[in-house]
């Protein structure tokens, strides 16, 4: 049996598809175990993390439906007739999963009674703003969710098909892929926002130390060969609707690696090896506070394990 340019192809998307997965899923480790090296979670804007968990879940419910839901699917083929299959894959799905987990985690480091670690004076807070945008995407799910199952019952009591939603939306043609189209949108926002509260305080710390830069790299190399595996299973598909019909996946990629520069001129450019050095009573993005001339490193932390001035010795 020959070997065809197409089976090179789909081996090609294979091995770029689990790469990508490999870096994503490594990159949740770096600030897990940098915060756990120092006992604290100083530097590192808590409001980033519930955000994070619910935008993986909204991306988990996302991939699991447009793999496993024949309606959803079915919907799809219907909608996007010149490429009927999802670019979605196991590997998105089992990202998805990992990172709402690990993400879990990691935010579970920022409550003193759970791990110890030092979060300032006071405990370190989520900002009212995120959990009102928290609250407003979990109503519109839901919302639209009801909206699409009203649709479906009433489609068919009178014996008709859903219609696939070709034209202008209005809210009586609204289906179950149109809530999948907004769990997609939601993550797309989600990552959007997430990343601002930090890129503030390190502003306002003038230090990107705390928050590891390494997460950032392995995100924006991740991203690079997601958007490389979408443009491969397009080809393969003949069509760039491919793409159209996986704007999670497309807006995922460019949105990631874009705040990731961000991040990127922050530590190399801005403010390279700068420590952080607080005034007494100073409140960071998070809430918490912090003593005169605290400092920290984030490579003897990281690399060496030491301790840093302002942890208790005594524990």
């Amino acid at each position: 049996m020959s070997i065809t340019w197409r089976d090179i192809a789909e081996a090609v998307s294979w091995i770029v598809g689990w790469t990508y997965f490999s870096l994503w899923t490594a990159s949740f480790y770096p600030q897990l175990l940098q915060n756990r090296s120092r006992r604290s979670t100083l530097g590192v804007a808590t409001s980033y993390f519930p955000l994070n968990i619910l935008g993986f879940l909204c991306y988990l419910t996302y991939t699991a439906l447009l793999l496993y839901s024949p309606r959803i699917r079915a919907e799809y083929a219907a909608r996007y007739t010149n490429a009927p299959n999802p670019t979605v894959r196991l590997n998105d799905l089992a990202f998805a999963l990992h990172a709402a987990i690990l993400a879990s985690v990691t935010y579970s480091q920022f409550f003193p009674a759970i791990w110890g670690y030092e979060a300032g004076r006071r405990r370190e807070r989520t900002r009212p703003a995120v959990w009102g945008v928290i609250v407003g995407i979990i109503t519109t799910i839901a919302t639209m969710t009801a909206i699409a199952a009203g649709n479906e019952a009433r489609n068919t009591s009178v014996g008709g098909s859903i219609d696939t939603g070709d034209g202008f939306w209005r809210l009586d043609k609204v289906i179950y892929l149109d809530v999948t189209t907004a769990l997609s949108l939601s993550k797309l926002l989600v990552t959007l926002i997430k990343y601002l509260p930090q890129i503030y305080t390190n502003y306002i710390n003038k230090s990107t130390q705390g928050f590891s830069i390494y997460q950032i790299l392995l995100d924006f190399f991740g991203g690079l060969l997601s958007l490389v595996q979408l443009g491969i299973d397009a080809a393969l598909e003949g069509s760039w609707e491919g793409v159209t019909g996986n704007l999670v996946k497309t807006g995922l990629g460019l949105l990631s690696m874009a705040l990731n520069i961000v991040f990127m001129v922050q530590h190399y450019v801005v403010y390279p090896g700068r420590e952080q050095v607080r005034e007494d009573d100073e409140t960071t993005e998070a809430g918490s506070e912090t003593e005169v001339g605290e400092e920290v490193n984030e490579r003897t932390a990281l690399v060496g394990g030491g301790r840093y001035p302002y942890e208790d010795i005594s524990e």
